[in-house]
């Protein structure tokens, strides 16, 4: 959970400032050892082993919750005026929650970090 929470602040600071980008950030671990991969990065998400070649997934996710689209003035009372249920007979657009998400696999062969892979759709 300290991972996602560093990461996520990582992010965020990214988009506020120009930087390096998160792919030049995560290349710079290219040669570590597992060890100092996970003490740098923390626990990952997920971890499998295959053909002696280890995987290693850490996620980064942000969210944010934004509010309903349509407003209601009037509403199904006379004379009421401000947010109600209703809009002229229509219900009122149900609250966005947006998901921005970005997960980094690093590929590990004879205890190294050999490559990494970016997928998600804030992995800039």
């Amino acid at each position: 959970m300290r991972l996602v929470y560093a990461l996520s602040l990582m992010l965020a600071l990214a988009g506020c400032t120009t930087g390096p980008s998160l792919e030049s950030q995560m290349a710079a671990y290219i040669g570590s050892s597992e060890t100092g991969l996970v003490q740098k990065l923390g626990v990952p998400a997920r971890q499998i082993t295959v053909n002696n070649v280890t995987y290693l997934a850490y996620e980064l996710r942000n969210q944010t919750q934004l509010q309903p689209g349509d407003y209601a003035w009037g509403g199904p009372y006379w004379g009421g005026w401000g947010p109600y249920p209703y809009a002229i007979g229509r219900p009122m657009m149900p609250q966005d929650i947006r998901v921005w998400s970005c997960e980094v696999t690093f590929v590990l062969a004879s205890g190294k970090v050999q490559s990494f892979t970016l997928r998600g759709n804030d992995c800039q």
